[in-house]
Order: C-alpha cells, then structure tokens, then sequence
C-alpha cells in the first residue's frame, strides 16, 4: 500500500475520464425510457480479519480479529450501497463501503504476545463496466470489468511481551493508505421462477494490492418497484509485507433492498 498523496493523486481524473468514455461508448441516443438503473442499500454484517505490522519486533505482524458483533458495538460510522444502470447488454457498476470501527484486544502476536488497541476505518469503492454474454430463460451471465479503490486509516497501539528482551515493548501505528486495483469478473442470476432468483458475483484484481478478490452468493424476491436480497460476501486483500496493514478480509451475511426506475 502506499500513501494517497504520494501515488494516486493523479489517478483518479484518469477514472474520470474512463467513465466519461464507458459512458460514450454505450449508445448516446438513448432516452431515459431505455435505460434501467437501480440503487441498492444493503447491510454487511462483517467479521473482520487481518493482520498490522509492527516495525520494532521480530517477526513484526499483530494478527487481528473483529466478529459482527463486536464491530456493532464499537461501530462509529457505517455506509453500504450500490448503483446500477443498464442499456441493452450493457451495465455501468458501482459499489461503495464505508466503515470506521475501533476496539481493544488480547492478542497473540507472531513472535509474542500482548494486547493491540486498533481504530480501523476503510473506504472501499469499487466501478466497473459489465457486458451480458448470457441471457436465457433460466439465468445470465455478464462478464466484467473495473476498478477498486480502497483506503485504509489505521490507528493501532500495541503493547507487546516479545519474546526477545530486546524488542521493542510498546509502539504506535498511525498511517493512511490507499490501493487502486484492476478488477476482472462475472455476475448474474440463476432464475428459479417469476420473482425468486439466486444471485451471484466473483471478481479477481490486482495492481496496488498483490491480490484482491470477491466472492457473492444469495437468494432474491423481485417486486414490481424491485428487489429484496440476502446472502453472503466474502472480500480479501492481500498487501505487500512491508506496509502497515499487510492482510485484510472481511467476510459475512449481506441484507439489502433495491430500488428500480
């Protein structure tokens, strides 16, 4: 990961641009009447997992974990929706996740242990043009294409019993990152009959991140106005060694409710 300021402040009139061109390669004779857009407000009951560096101990890594419900207890701020619109066999995709949790915990480090007493927040955007190879009775399949921009403000004070005298015992990690991966993909739908449905997604990425990837199963209602959807999602990262947040995933059910217009 690196700093926001440093690497990708001049990234993001690029993403601009890209979807200005996404927006121009789809058929501008378009009125409103043919396109299909739907907003998306959901709720991710996620466990979180990862893993902090820290720069004065051998072997440097305070693995941690946060399950649903202490991330509801020490939730400061959350914001989960989605934005979707389609003409013909084409779809302009967006996801936003927003999450600021903090907590104090015993721990076992790799090469100690002790307690850690971390304040996560993260923002994860995700865009991406999407093109239907299948639509048939029973389901689609749409391949994909995009971006995840993510960053990461962690605050972590961990006071640490190395297991070398020597080590440092206590520090503190205070830094703001961010990483900018190219994602590719697939979604759709399995159609079970007039308004049940089984949704589905998976990606894969790389670039700031050494690895990034997706994972969406569930089951959805449609309505006339649109659809209700459960499920579960699994996302991970894995970042270079080096940097402060080395590994994160975040994985649980997923509620949501989507608006058509």
């Amino acid at each position: 990961m690196k700093n926001v300021n440093t690497r990708y402040g001049s990234v993001l009139p690029g993403l601009v641009a890209a979807l200005a061109f996404t927006c121009w390669i789809i058929p501008t004779s378009a009125t409103a009447r043919e396109w299909e857009h739907e907003v998306a407000i959901y709720g991710w009951f996620s466990d979180i997992d990862g893993t902090v560096h820290h720069p004065g101990g051998p072997g440097s890594g305070a693995d941690f974990s946060y399950d649903a419900s202490d991330i509801l207890d020490n939730l400061e701020m959350i914001f989960m929706g989605g934005i979707a619109s389609k003409y013909d066999k084409w779809s302009i995709l967006a996801d936003v996740v927003y999450m600021d949790v903090g907590d104090s915990k015993t721990k076992t480090f790799k090469a100690g242990s002790g307690s850690i007493d971390l304040d996560l927040s993260s923002w994860i955007v995700s865009g991406a043009v999407a093109y239907e190879v299948v639509n048939a009775e029973h389901g689609t399949l749409n391949v994909l294409g995009g971006v995840r921009y993510t960053t990461v403000d962690v605050d972590a004070d961990l006071d640490v019993q190395w297991a070398l005298p020597s080590a440092a015992p206590q520090s503190n990690v205070s830094e703001s990152e961010a990483v900018l991966d190219g994602i590719v993909g697939i979604r759709g739908r399995i159609i079970l009959n007039d308004n049940w449905y089984l949704p589905y997604h998976a990606d894969i990425g790389t670039g700031g991140s050494e690895l990034t990837w997706q994972l969406f199963a569930g089951v959805g209602y449609r309505f006339s106005w649109g659809d209700i959807r459960v499920g579960y999602r699994y996302l991970s990262y894995d970042f270079d060694d080096d940097q402060t947040m080395e590994d994160m995933a975040l994985s649980g059910p997923v509620m949501g409710i989507g608006f058509r217009f």
